[in-house]
């Protein structure tokens, strides 16, 4: 049995890993290449080769969102359901907003952290507007591409703010906020973005994720005859 399973649990199946990075890499490029058109920082034949870049990138974009709902429907619905499954430690969560404060040096609420899920309060109130942005920027970016003749210039004009501005807010959130945060937990890095099994230590998860790991998470032994023990 590989080692790396070993006194793990899977917090990142393959699925959810490839959803996230492609997403996240296509994102960033979709916004670089966003803002420099709009902006209108380069040279006209520069620009109109970020849009082309800006386009294809968008096509990989949208199959990876279409792939992630429809090829693997059973992960998308427990994220989902994961993430409007709320109760009274998740709403506690926010009286000391998970302990960030403190790890800034900021005394804010009791010590405690209120025992959480697979995601936290943060993550449950972020992550659906991630995702519902997401489908936005589809829509309203093939619909300004294929369509922009037949909205109308008042709808058109909605769209085109709704698609650059709402792609700058929710960068902003991501860059400024997930990001950071992501990062004070480095075995979830790890998990995510290595090559191989998004598994964590067992007892990273257990600290973390108390209610996931005492609620879904099932210890599986290993047959006698191979070494290593056991894993989750």
């Amino acid at each position: 049995m590989d080692n790396s399973y070993m006194n793990k649990v899977m917090k990142f199946p393959l699925p959810n890993k490839i959803f996230h990075n492609i997403n996240a890499i296509t994102w960033y490029t979709l916004l670089v290449t966003g803002l420099i058109a709009y902006f209108k920082l380069a040279s006209p034949q520069t620009m109109g080769l970020m849009m082309k870049i800006h386009i294809w990138t968008a096509v990989i974009f949208t199959l990876n969102f279409v792939a992630f709902v429809f090829i693997t429907p059973h992960r998308f619905y427990m994220m989902l359901d994961r993430l409007f499954t709320w109760d009274m430690d998740t709403i506690a969560w926010f009286k000391n907003f998970g302990g960030y404060p403190r790890m800034l040096g900021i005394p804010f609420g009791p010590k405690e952290v209120a025992p959480q899920g697979k995601y936290n309060a943060g993550q449950k109130l972020s992550y659906p507007m991630f995702v519902l942005f997401v489908l936005v920027l589809i829509v309203t970016g093939w619909g300004l591409f294929f369509f922009k003749h037949a909205l109308g210039k008042g709808l058109f004009t909605v769209m085109f703010y709704v698609h650059v501005w709402g792609s700058i807010f929710v960068s902003a959130m991501a860059t400024f906020g997930h990001i950071p945060l992501a990062l004070i937990h480095p075995d979830d890095v790890k998990a995510m973005f290595r090559f191989g099994p998004g598994t964590v230590p067992i007892e990273v998860a257990a600290h973390h994720n108390p209610k996931w790991v005492e609620s879904e998470i099932v210890e599986i032994d290993h047959p006698e005859d191979i070494p290593g023990g056991h894993h989750h």
